[in-house]
C-alpha cells in the first residue's frame, strides 16, 4: 500500500485567502505541481558576469536585480561546479534574495548589522554581496549550523561577515545596530513545493507553537536596534498568524516603530491590511516568503566605537584583528561587539592546527594579495579539488602559490619543479562536474 503524506488532504492555498485574489490562489495551486525555481547571486568582486554567462548559457538574468540569475537545477548542477567552489556565486532561492534587494538601498553608509537566525548565512551573504560596506554579525543558536556560515563566507572570501553561535534572545549587546535581520523560525509552509518534508511536517499546532518564539525574537530585535535603525522581519510561511499578526502585535506594543513602505514589483503581493509583502509561488518566480521592514523612530542614538588596529594588511587593505591566539582579516570591528564569542570574526589567517602542512588557513587563500597565483586548466582544477597532486609547466618560482581557475581562488599549493603539492584541506575536497 502506498504511503501518503499526512497533509495530503490539507488545502495550503487556504492560507493565502486573507491577502490573495482568486486568480492568485489558482496560480499558486497550479504552481505546486511544478518544479521549484533556483537562482544564484553573483559575487561580482570575484567573478564577472561575462565569464558566468559564457560558462552557463541557460542562466536567466533578472531585469531589476543585476546580480541574480535564475536557473533550472535539474539542467545545471551549479553546486557541483568549479565556479561555485571558487566562490564565484552563492545559490539562494530568488524569493529570499529579494529581501536584500529591497533592503540594501534603505541602509546608511557603513551599516552595522546583526542577523539573529542566520544559518546557513543566505540573507547575510545576499546583503553583503549588495552592500560591501556593511559589517554583519551572522548568528545562529545552533553551533553546528553556524559553522556552515563560516564555510560559506570563507568560500566567497567575505571579510565583513562574522559568525557567531548564541541564543539570540539571550544576546546582550548595546542597541548599536543599524539593521537587525530576523528570519524567524516558522512553520515552513512557503517551502512545501521545494521540500516535501516541510509539507509533511506542517500543522496548525506547529504554527501555534512557534508564535511566542517569533514574538520573543521580535522583542529582542527591537532592543538591539538603534534610533533610525531598521528591523527586517521575514518568514518562509504563508500564514498571516506568523506574518502580519506578529508585525501588528509588535507595532502595537512599540509605538516607536513604523512600517517602511517599499516599491515592490507587481508580482509581489501586499500583506493583509498592507502589512508587509508576500512572495508566492505561481505569482513570483520563487518560493513562499513574507517580509516586512520596520524603522525605530525613537530610541538609543548610541554610536558604536571602531577599535584601533595594531596592524593592517597593506595589499588587501583589510584590518588585522587578533582573536583567540590567531589573527583575522576583517573590514571593521567595534568595541561593543569585540568581546562576543565569535566562531570567526572575518577571514582567518594562520592554520593553528597541530603540524599544519601550510602555514596559512585555507580561508586566507581567498583574500591574500602577497602570495603569487597560478592559473589552472579545467582538468587540473578538478584534480586539485579532488586532493590530487598536479603536474605543471608553469614558470612560477618554487614555493607557496594560490591555485586559481578563471581567476577564482581555489586554495593553496606548493610548487616544486614540475609538481604542485596539494594543500587543500581534506574536509573541502570534492568530486566536481567542471
Amino acid at each position: 500500500m502506498a504511503i501518503t503524506d499526512k497533509n495530503d488532504g490539507f488545502d495550503f492555498s487556504s492560507l493565502l485567502s486573507p491577502y490573495a485574489t482568486k486568480n492568485n490562489i489558482c496560480a499558486f495551486t497550479k504552481a505546486l505541481s511544478e518544479n521549484p525555481i533556483s537562482s544564484l547571486l553573483l559575487n561580482k568582486s570575484k567573478l564577472n558576469e561575462e565569464t558566468l554567462l559564457n560558462c552557463y548559457k541557460d542562466l536567466r538574468p533578472n531585469e531589476r536585480d543585476y546580480i541574480l540569475f535564475r536557473f533550472d537545477k535539474e539542467e545545471e548542477k551549479l553546486g557541483k561546479s568549479l565556479l561555485h567552489f571558487g566562490g564565484g556565486f552563492y545559490i539562494l532561492d530568488p524569493s529570499s534574495a529579494a529581501i536584500s534587494y529591497y533592503l540594501a538601498p534603505l541602509l546608511k553608509p557603513n551599516p552595522l548589522v546583526i542577523d539573529l537566525c542566520a544559518a546557513p548565512g543566505g540573507k547575510s551573504i545576499a546583503l553583503s554581496l549588495r552592500r560591501e560596506d556593511a559589517v554583519i554579525i551572522a548568528n545562529d543558536i545552533s553551533y553546528k549550523r553556524a559553522l556552515e556560515i563560516t564555510k560559506n563566507t570563507d568560500r566567497l572570501g567575505l571579510s565583513s561577515i562574522y559568525s557567531l553561535a548564541l541564543d539570540p534572545v539571550r544576546l546582550e549587546v548595546e542597541p548599536v545596530f543599524d539593521l537587525v535581520i530576523l528570519d524567524a523560525p516558522c512553520s515552513g509552509s512557503g517551502m512545501i513545493r521545494k521540500d516535501s518534508k516541510m509539507k509533511e511536517d506542517w500543522s496548525k499546532e506547529k504554527v501555534d507553537r512557534l508564535l511566542p518564539i517569533q514574538d520573543d525574537l521580535l522583542e529582542k530585535a527591537v532592543s538591539l536596534t538603534k534610533e533610525e535603525g531598521i528591523i527586517a522581519y521575514s518568514t518562509c510561511s504563508l500564514s498571516v498568524e506568523e506574518d502580519e499578526e506578529r508585525v501588528a502585535k509588535i507595532l502595537k506594543k512599540h509605538p516607536e516603530l513604523e512600517m517602511i513602505a517599499v516599491n515592490v514589483s507587481s508580482d509581489i503581493l501586499k500583506g493583509r491590511k498592507n502589512i508587509g509583502y508576500h512572495l508566492v509561488p505561481g505569482i513570483y518566480q520563487g518560493e513562499g516568503i513574507y517580509f516586512c521592514f520596520l524603522r525605530k523612530t525613537k530610541g538609543s542614538s548610541y554610536q558604536a566605537h571602531e577599535i584601533k588596529y595594531k596592524k593592517k594588511d597593506d595589499k588587501s587593505r583589510l584590518n588585522v584583528f587578533s582573536y583567540k591566539k590567531n589573527e583575522y582579516l576583517l573590514t571593521r570591528m567595534y568595541d561593543e561587539i569585540s568581546k562576543l564569542p565569535f566562531i570567526a570574526p572575518g577571514i582567518k589567517i594562520n592554520d593553528d592546527t597541530d603540524h599544519p602542512k601550510c602555514p596559512y588557513d585555507h580561508a586566507y587563500s581567498k583574500v591574500s594579495q602577497s602570495i603569487p597565483t597560478l592559473e589552472l586548466e579545467t582538468k587540473e582544477a578538478l584534480d586539485y579539488v579532488q586532493g590530487n597532486e598536479i603536474r605543471t609547466d608553469s614558470q612560477n618560482k618554487d614555493g607557496l602559490v594560490i591555485l586559481t581557475y578563471r581567476g577564482l581562488r581555489l586554495g593553496f599549493g606548493k610548487k616544486r619543479g614540475v609538481r604542485i603539492k596539494n594543500y587543500l584541506p581534506k574536509g573541502l575536497r570534492a568530486n566536481l562536474l567542471g
